[in-house]
């Protein structure tokens, strides 16, 4: 029997809540009532129970002592990102075992500032919140900003604006990884009517 692909949410004190909480809605219905045993999510962090934006306290499934071999790694974004990256070396070593690993790396709003500061994002096209462009262009002055497209894909990285558009962009991976029947169910089952999420790669939103 195959195994189920496996993704793993990050998170930390000050993430935002839609940014973790709709990859995780998106991935556990995919692969427990459209595709059951096709896909496994959980959450992980660097203490059992952190705050999330606006004060509401989550825990996480597991630790980051937990074996970092991920299909799927989500990052997700929030005003915690910056003081992970100052002060969380224990998340930044999980960041930089877990990425090169991944099939697929989804960063959601200002995630994308976790990729930069790891020089994942290197002559590659990206997008994040509008508030952190410029700092997005100062962690990695190469990058290719793509803004205002819902989500940019270059080859195993799955970058996506601000807040909401993580729906979109965590439906496309379910598309690219499980098909389109699969994502197709897993929005009309959250009755979420968009089209933001399908590929689009006549507007070069996707590469690789």
């Amino acid at each position: 029997m195959t195994r189920p692909i496996c993704a793993a949410i990050l998170l930390f004190d000050g993430v935002e809540v839609l940014d973790f909480a709709a990859p995780f809605e998106v991935f556990s219905l995919a692969g427990t009532r459209i595709a059951p045993g096709s896909l496994q999510v959980t959450t992980l962090a660097s203490r059992a129970s952190v705050s999330a934006r606006n004060g509401l306290v989550v825990n996480a499934q597991g630790g980051l002592s937990d074996n970092p071999d991920f299909d799927v790694v989500v990052l997700p974004g929030g005003p915690g990102v910056e003081r992970v990256l100052r002060c969380d070396p224990e998340a930044v070593r999980w960041i930089q075992a877990a990425v090169p690993k991944a099939r697929c790396v989804l960063s959601i709003c200002s995630g994308a500032l976790f990729l930069a500061s790891g020089g994942w994002l290197k002559q590659r096209r990206a997008s994040t919140h509008h508030s952190d462009l410029e700092l997005l262009r100062t962690l990695e002055p190469s990058v290719e900003i793509v803004h205002g497209q819902r989500y940019v894909v270059d080859g195993p990285f799955v970058t996506s604006d601000g807040i909401s558009a993580g729906l979109d962009a965590s439906l496309f991976v379910v598309d690219r990884l499980l098909g389109t029947e699969v994502a197709s169910a897993t929005a009309a089952w959250m009755e979420y009517h968009s089209d933001g999420w399908r590929p689009r790669p006549e507007s070069g939103s996707e590469r690789g």
